[in-house]
C-alpha cells in the first residue's frame, strides 16, 4: 500500500465535512467579535400577538415575522387580487403591520410565498408573479412606518414542499426582477436570500448574485421524527455552516437563522426518513430539556464567535401538525419558558442581543411616484387572453423603471482571533493539495 496526495477536486468535495469539523473544534469560551449584536425575534400565530410575546420575555422583540402571498390571492373564479381586502383583518400579514400591539420600533420581517394556484389547471405559483404583483407588494412594504422592513423572499426554494420550489433558473430571474422594482419602489427594504439548511455544498444555481442580495438566511430545525431526544450540541453549527461559509462569508453579507427551533413531537405519527409508524412518539427527555439543548446550540458565544456575520434569529413560535404534532414553541410551557429565559438572559447580560426601542411613528415615506411605473408582463399577456381577471387597490399602469441602484449593505470584516484560527486550517488544508 503507498499513498498519494487526493486531487482537488476531492479536496473541494470534502469541504463540507471540512466545515463541520471546524464548527465542533471550536474551542469552549470562545468570544465574538467587538461589538458583536444579534436581534432576536419571533414568527407567531394566534392568539399571540407582539405584546404577548414581549410580556413572556420581559422584553421587547427585536422583530416580528409575518407571511404573505404573491399574488396576494387567486379567487376560485380565477380573479387575481393583487391586494388583500380593505378591512386587513389579519394582524399578522403585510398590509395590517399597524395593527402589531408591541408599542415598538420592532422590525418587520416579511415573508413572501409563490404558492397560489389558479383552477382549472391555469397558471400557479412563480407563474402568476407579474410587475404589477411585485410592484403592489413594493408599496405596501413601503408604506410601513417606524420599522424596519426585511422581505425574505421565495423562501426554501430547494425544497420540493414548495411550489415554486426545484426551479432554480426560473427562481433566479424572478429574483432579478422582484429586485429591479424593490429598489425602485422600495429601496429601504432588506432582500433576504434563505435557503432550506439542506443546500447542498457547490449548489449555486439559486443564487441570484451578491450584487442582488442584502441578507443570506437559512432554515434550521431539529426534529427527532418519533423520538424526542436532546439536540447535539453541534446540530446547529453543522447545518448552517455550508450556507453561511459560501454565500454569507464569501460576500462579506449579513447572516440571519431566519426561522428555527426544536421540534417537540406528539401522538401518532411516521417518519419521512425511515418510513417507519409510531402509535405515539417515544420521549427521552422531557420537554424543557429538549429546547434547551436546542437553543443553547444557536445562543451561545461560540456560536457567535464561529459565525460572526450572524445577525438574527427568529424563533417559529408555532405547533402545527406535520408528519407527527409537532411543538416549536419557547413561551406556551411555563417550564419550557423559564429555560429559555435562562440562555436569553446570560446572552443578554453579556451584552449580546439587542432589543427594539419604544418609539412613536414616524411620518409615512414620501412615495416616489416615478418608481410606481411598471412594465407590461406575461401576466398582462394572460389577461389579455382571458385567463383571468386582475384586481388592485390602484389602476395598473404600464411604463419603464428607471434609475435602479444595486446597493448592497456594507458590513464589517473583522473576525475573532478563534475564527481567523479556523480559516488558517482551511488555507493550510488546500495549500497542501496544490
Amino acid at each position: 500500500m503507498y499513498c498519494t496526495r487526493p486531487s482537488r477536486h476531492r479536496a473541494i468535495l470534502l469541504l463540507p465535512f471540512i466545515l463541520q469539523v471546524l464548527a465542533l473544534s471550536l474551542a469552549p469560551g470562545a468570544t465574538p467579535p467587538e461589538g458583536f449584536k444579534l436581534q432576536l425575534g419571533a414568527w407567531l400565530a394566534a392568539p399571540d400577538t407582539p405584546a404577548v410575546f414581549n410580556s413572556k420575555l420581559g422584553r421587547k422583540t427585536a422583530f416580528f415575522q409575518a407571511a404573505v402571498s404573491i399574488p396576494f390571492n387567486v379567487a376560485a373564479s380565477g380573479e387575481v387580487e393583487l391586494d388583500p381586502p380593505a378591512d386587513g383583518k389579519f394582524y399578522t400579514y403585510t398590509w395590517n403591520v399597524t395593527h402589531w400591539d408591541d408599542s415598538s420600533q420592532a422590525g418587520a420581517f416579511i415573508t413572501v410565498c409563490a404558492d397560489q394556484k389558479s383552477p382549472n389547471g391555469g397558471p400557479q405559483g412563480m407563474d402568476l408573479v407579474s410587475d404589477d404583483a411585485i410592484t403592489r407588494l413594493a408599496m405596501r412594504l413601503n408604506s410601513i412606518v417606524g420599522r424596519k422592513v426585511y422581505l425574505r423572499w421565495l423562501p426554501e426554494m430547494n425544497g420540493d414542499w414548495m411550489l415554486f420550489g426545484k426551479k432554480p433558473e426560473q427562481y433566479v430571474r424572478l429574483w432579478i426582477r422582484m429586485f429591479r422594482i424593490m429598489r425602485a419602489v422600495a429601496p429601504d427594504v432588506v432582500l433576504v436570500w434563505s435557503p432550506n439548511f439542506d443546500l447542498a455544498s457547490g449548489d449555486d444555481g439559486y443564487w441570484p448574485g451578491s450584487q442582488y442580495v442584502d441578507w443570506v438566511g437559512i432554515s434550521c430545525y431539529y426534529k427527532g421524527y418519533g423520538v424526542n431526544d436532546l439536540v447535539p450540541k453541534e446540530f446547529v453549527a453543522n447545518n448552517i455552516a455550508t450556507v453561511y461559509s459560501e454565500y454569507a462569508a464569501t460576500n462579506n453579507l449579513p447572516f440571519a437563522i431566519s426561522e428555527g427551533s426544536g421540534g417537540w413531537q406528539h401522538g401518532p405519527g411516521s417518519s419521512p426518513i425511515t418510513g417507519e409508524r409510531f402509535a405515539n412518539v417515544r420521549s427521552l427527555v422531557d420537554q424543557t430539556t429538549f429546547q434547551k439543548s436546542f437553543w443553547e446550540g444557536v445562543l451561545n458565544p461560540s456560536i457567535f464567535a464561529m459565525f460572526p456575520l450572524l445577525r438574527a434569529v427568529c424563533i417559529f413560535e408555532m405547533q402545527k401538525l406535520e408528519d407527527f404534532d409537532t411543538d416549536f414553541r419557547v413561551s406556551a410551557d411555563a417550564h419550557v419558558l423559564s429555560a429559555f429565559l435562562e440562555i436569553v438572559n446570560a446572552m443578554d447580560d453579556a451584552g449580546y442581543l439587542v432589543w427594539a426601542d419604544t418609539v412613536s411613528a414616524p411620518s409615512p415615506p414620501t412615495p416616489n411616484t416615478t418608481a410606481l411605473m411598471i412594465t407590461e408582463s406575461a401576466y398582462t399577456e394572460a389577461q389579455t387572453a382571458g385567463t383571468m381577471t386582475v384586481k388592485s387597490a390602484a389602476a395598473s399602469q404600464s411604463r419603464v423603471i428607471s434609475g435602479i441602484a444595486n446597493r448592497t449593505p456594507s458590513v464589517g470584516s473583522s473576525a475573532p482571533r478563534q475564527f481567523t484560527r479556523c480559516m488558517l486550517v482551511l488555507i493550510l488544508f488546500f495549500l497542501y493539495f496544490l
